[in-house]
């Protein structure tokens, strides 16, 4: 198969993969990489910490899901448009919906194990004991796996639309940017609704 056929064949699906990868790489290779360690225990561990931080995010990601759908509806983006101009439909919202919702849960995932890093830097354990970050009020690697995600899904999803940016028109970027932001802010808003429910 050629580039450009792959591309065209990948690019409908390329956000959920690429977000798909991200999770996955994140959850196989940072546990070992903290806990210096490829054991059973260690997967349990990553395990526990993807249970509490999906079930603490999911209100958040349910919410950010349907609050967001007038923007798909005024064509400014989409968690699962494959085109910049797509007509606004039911089976449309729906898929935003549901793409909405896995993103964040997606983000919050690579920020929740991410936090495994956090407890490195602090015990100066040595592959990030160099690692230093400013007080941010959470977690830095929290922060920055909830911006990975949203980071990959604004690049890749500009990219689906398969047209320059001057053609996919400045409200749709700026949309799509926003889409990402919120992304960007599932990881935080799961750890302080974990702190808000007492768990």
């Amino acid at each position: 198969m050629s580039l450009s056929r792959f591309a065209g064949w990948f690019r409908p699906y390329s956000v959920p993969i690429c977000l798909f990868v991200v999770v996955a790489a994140t959850v196989l290779f940072v546990p070992p990489l903290v806990l210096g360690e490829v054991t059973g225990r260690t997967y349990a561990l990553t395990i526990a910490v993807l249970i509490v931080a999906v079930s603490s995010v999911l209100p958040y990601a349910v919410a950010v899901a349907i609050l967001t759908v007038p923007v798909p509806y005024a064509g400014l983006g989409s968690y699962a448009a494959p085109a910049a101009v797509e007509s606004f439909s039911p089976t449309a919202a729906l898929r935003h919906v549901v793409a909405g919702v896995s993103y964040a849960v997606a983000a919050t995932a690579v920020g929740g194990v991410s936090v495994g890093i956090d407890f490195a830097v602090s015990s100066g354990s040595s592959p990030l004991q160099a690692v230093r970050f400013p007080a941010l009020g959470v977690p830095p690697f929290l922060t920055l796996g909830g911006a990975a995600v949203a980071a990959v899904y604004v690049a890749v999803q500009l990219w689906r639309y398969d047209s320059p940016l001057a053609e996919i028109g400045l409200d749709t970027v700026l949309g799509t940017v926003g889409l990402g932001v919120l992304l960007a802010a599932s990881p935080v808003a799961a750890l302080w609704l974990f702190g808000a429910f007492g768990f």
